[in-house]
């Protein structure tokens, strides 16, 4: 990990790296606590350049993961739901591979983290879609 903070720069491996020990700790409990959070991720989905393009993904990851918790859609593997979850909470993390108040680079970590678990869940993310689109064709 120094050579990452002297580098100053992450690589896919070490995202995906990081994104996988993050989500092996997830628990459900986590993805409540997550939800709890959703106003400081969208300030700082909001807020930081290189996060703000992923801020309707943001959105769209915090519906399916409260979802999950009301038990309205179940259909979304566990290792997904982990990914993106433990992917927030890498962001909200102070320790990370980049430290955060570095200028300019310092959220640069968390926009690949983030960017790889949208990556990796989009077919699971294309389901859900289509499940809430159905669920407004239904109602209309």
């Amino acid at each position: 990990m120094e050579t990452m903070k002297t580098n100053k720069t992450i690589n896919e491996t070490q995202a995906e790296e990081t994104l996988g020990e993050f989500a092996d700790k997830v628990c459900e409990e986590d993805v409540k606590e997550t939800l709890g959070k959703e106003d400081e991720l969208k300030k700082l989905f909001r807020n930081v350049k290189v996060l703000a393009k992923y801020f309707n993904d943001l959105c769209e990851i915090l519906e399916l993961l409260r979802d999950r918790v009301t038990g309205a859609y179940r259909e979304t593997p566990w290792r997904t739901i982990a990914a993106l979850t433990g992917a927030l909470i890498y962001v909200l993390s102070p320790i990370d591979l980049i430290l955060d108040f570095i200028p300019v680079i310092g959220f640069l970590d968390d926009a690949i983290v983030i960017g790889l678990a949208i990556k990796l869940a989009q077919p699971d993310l294309e389901k859900y879609r289509a499940w809430k689109a159905s669920r407004k064709e239904k109602a209309a």
